[in-house]
């Protein structure tokens, strides 16, 4: 995987920090590090994590963004630098946490937040993304080199630009003997299929389609309450059947991998159409049928796609959904349905937060950026080849 070339400077640590904000647009979660690779194995080791909210005016704007709704160019450019100090607020954060000074931090790898994105939608027309938090505020206010936009170059060799986490879940859980499924659950849900390392089957990664969205915008359009804490919720409604029914035949769920999606897709808009249309149910059902659909997606999409791929023997779960024991609970009876003894565990016992895992995931793609290692898997976003995904700032 990386080129003899390379070995003696892999080897050496480096200490990066990872910058993550995710579809529910509430925070910026950091990630301290230090990362090494030695005989193609990465070694890891997590100095501290840290998480900065992002003010909630700036959430509001941002939010309008997404939302379809009309916003202009200054609105969208200022947002880019507003968003990008909060990730720097993230920064001295985590250095407060580890004691770490600035000039001892090698690299700041930064997802930054998106706001749009569009995959391709037919063949040889190229998709496209924006992620705001600007960069270079972001090195000047920190003094710290930063590697961010990485979705982009993926997307010009004809890619989905997602999942991009699939090249660190590869670096970090693909084992010798088992075949593994690394499920996330946040805004949206994804997974990836990490076959045993030296097999002919393909890594693959795609989005299964919502996550927390739909449940997190019922729960604010209906109890005016950012998530359904707990599930406690969704454990007093019941399921409207009507309403899963229609969900379910929402034709994503059918489209074949490489695929991901967003809020332009499974966002508010459709949460409000939806709540609309069944008006006349308990707001508890509503929230009950949203959680179902959320487990019964990623249980189609391993029915699907994953099963038929590779017999999996674990799935590692992580993101905000792990923190809801309902859906938890739903999709774990599901999938040991389908798949009978199959092992299901969290990032947690891997030594790894569930809040932080994609923090941690854009440390090592910013790691491999500055050492011009391709941190792009072209079986997982459908590019044209392998890429170094990323813009250096220094």
């Amino acid at each position: 995987m990386f080129v003899a070339d390379d070995a003696e400077a892999l080897a050496q640590p480096k200490t990066v920090i990872g910058l993550m904000s995710g579809t529910s647009v509430d925070a910026v979660d950091a990630c301290c590090v230090e990362l090494s690779m030695s005989n193609d194995r990465l070694t890891y080791k997590i100095l501290g994590t840290y998480t900065q909210g992002i003010p909630p005016n700036i959430r509001k704007r941002l939010l309008h963004c997404m939302n379809g709704e009309a916003v202009s160019l200054k609105e969208i450019s200022s947002l880019n630098t507003a968003v990008a100090q909060s990730f720097v607020d993230a920064v001295y954060g985590v250095m407060n946490v580890t004691k770490i000074r600035p000039e001892k931090i090698d690299l700041i790898g930064s997802h930054g937040q998106t706001i749009f994105h569009q995959p391709p939608v037919a063949e040889g027309i190229i998709g496209n993304t924006l992620q705001i938090g600007e960069p270079s505020v972001i090195a000047e206010f920190t003094g710290i080199r930063v590697v961010g936009d990485f979705r982009p170059r993926d997307m010009a060799l004809g890619g989905q630009g997602a999942p991009l986490v699939a090249f660190a879940d590869k670096l970090l859980f693909q084992d010798d003997t088992i075949a593994r499924c690394i499920q996330n659950i946040g805004g949206m849900a994804n997974v990836t299929v990490l076959p045993p390392k030296n097999s002919e089957t393909e890594i693959i990664a795609f989005d299964t389609g919502p996550g927390n969205i739909l449940i997190d915008n019922a729960m604010d359009i209906l109890f005016q309450k950012p998530l359904d804490e707990n599930g406690e919720t969704a454990a007093k409604g019941k399921i409207i059947p009507a309403l899963l029914s229609e969900l379910m035949a929402h034709e994503y769920l059918g489209d074949k991998p490489p695929k991901s999606t967003g809020r332009e897709l499974f966002g508010r808009l459709m949460a409000q159409e939806y709540i609309n249309q069944f008006s006349g149910s308990k707001p508890e059902d509503i929230v009950a049928t949203f959680t179902t659909y959320t487990a019964q997606s990623i249980t189609d999409a391993y029915k699907q796609f994953v099963l038929p791929h590779c017999e999996i023997t674990e799935i590692i779960v992580g993101g905000g959904g792990v923190c809801n024991p309902v859906l938890m609970q739903q999709l774990k009876e599901n999938l040991q349905a389908i798949r009978p003894g199959i092992a299901i565990k969290t990032h947690t016992e891997f030594g790894i937060s569930d809040q932080y895992k994609e923090a941690l995931a854009f440390a090592i793609l910013g790691w491999a950026t500055l050492a011009g290692i391709p941190n792009s898997i072209p079986s997982c976003t459908g590019a044209r080849t392998a890429a170094v995904l990323g813009k250096i700032v220094f």
